[in-house]
């Protein structure tokens, strides 16, 4: 049924539970591994572009590197070949995109409730109601 695994990672210690289950699946079924970091061109796009901040990009892939890196060598100690992917973008509509090309996106989420939940938002939330795709969202409860 699921070939094709798309893993999605920030680099928080909130998402290793999802990257972990994740790697966990792939290697109980044999599944194929894409590990994604978005490179969230909102939360510095705008000002860098404004001001010509080249080290802001800079910075922002190395962030998605280092992200990416865990679900790398996690994947290799399980003896799974992860390929690593990270793309420009807003994290949900592009992990939406993405989702054409996968039998299954595994994400995470903190489970922030009530103000918190409404201001930010929830990638995965989004993820869910619009993904090509079926979901594994793997909570990580937040400490309030």
């Amino acid at each position: 049924m699921y070939n094709r695994v798309l893993i999605t990672t920030d680099g928080s210690e909130s998402n290793r539970d999802a990257v972990d289950s994740g790697l966990e699946l792939a290697s109980r079924f044999g599944f194929s591994v894409t590990a994604l970091c978005v490179f969230d061109v909102g939360s510095y796009g705008n000002i860098a572009q404004t001001y010509g901040l080249g080290d802001e990009r800079e910075y922002m892939i190395k962030a998605c590197e280092g992200a990416l890196k865990y679900v790398m060598e996690k994947g290799e100690e399980m003896g799974l070949e992860v390929t690593p992917k990270i793309i420009a973008g807003h994290p949900a509509e592009t992990i939406i995109e993405e989702s054409k090309n996968y039998d299954l996106v595994v994400c995470g989420t903190i489970g922030k409730t009530g103000m918190k939940r409404m201001l930010l938002g929830s990638v995965a939330e989004k993820v869910v109601r619009m993904s090509q795709c079926p979901v594994l969202v793997c909570r990580n409860p937040v400490e309030e």
